[in-house]
């Protein structure tokens, strides 16, 4: 009967449609890069958090064995001392979240995901390192390198930082463009801070004499 059928509704228009995708894009601008910002901080609280685990590891090796452990070789990664014969740390294998999946090495692979541990030494004892193949970089050596204990004490850890990036070529430490025959990365001791914005430059570090990675010199 014509009693029984339903009333016949109207749906909604085009420009009503429109409007609430208008609104939800507006909504999805502002709360995606709000999300983004809060992943980049809980990353960077993350990166602190597992460097002061591996500062106290490092401090706890140095205290039953007298001193800090070598360099893992060319691969500048956390020393495998720290896991064996005595596990000061669970795994010494730690990825550094701000370094990109993309980032491999085709000698070292994964490797190169890792945090960097760097113990400075003076020209002598890199002369015997490198006869163990344990040796640290270049920027590392007190001769090539100078005052670099007065920097970073007996170690220093990096993590590449929000911008992914470890160094940048070009980086101009005070007014002096960073041109080191040596191959000194100053650029790598350029400290992230979140003030200059979410996602700025700098890497995120921590020395033996500074938990923020201040460097003590020049």
């Amino acid at each position: 009967m014509r009693g029984d059928r339903t009333p016949f509704r109207n749906g909604f228009t085009l420009i009503e449609l429109l409007i609430v995708v208008a609104i939800i894009a507006i909504l999805a601008a502002i709360a995606i890069p709000n999300f983004l910002e809060a992943q980049v901080r809980a990353k960077v609280s993350r990166v602190r958090g597992e460097l002061r685990t591996i500062a106290i590891a490092l401090e706890a090796y140095a205290a039953d064995w007298n001193e800090h452990p070598l360099n893992d070789g060319f691969y500048n990664v956390l020393p495998i001392e720290l896991t064996t014969p005595v596990s000061y740390i669970t795994s010494s294998k730690l990825i550094d979240p701000f370094c990109s999946g993309l980032a491999r090495s085709r000698y070292y692979g994964e490797l190169v995901r890792e945090y960097t541990y760097t113990r400075p030494v003076t020209v002598a004892e890199w002369l015997l390192h490198y006869q163990l193949r344990r040796s640290p970089p270049i920027e590392a050596i007190d001769g090539f390198n100078p005052n670099v204990f007065k920097k970073y004490g007996q170690w220093r850890l990096v993590s590449n930082g929000p911008d992914q990036v470890y160094s940048d070529p070009n980086y101009v430490f005070g007014r002096e463009p960073v041109a080191d025959p040596y191959g000194v990365i100053r650029g790598a001791d350029t400290p992230y801070d979140s003030t200059n914005g979410t996602v700025s430059g700098g890497n995120i570090l921590r020395t033996q004499l500074s938990p923020e990675g201040k460097i003590g010199w020049p």
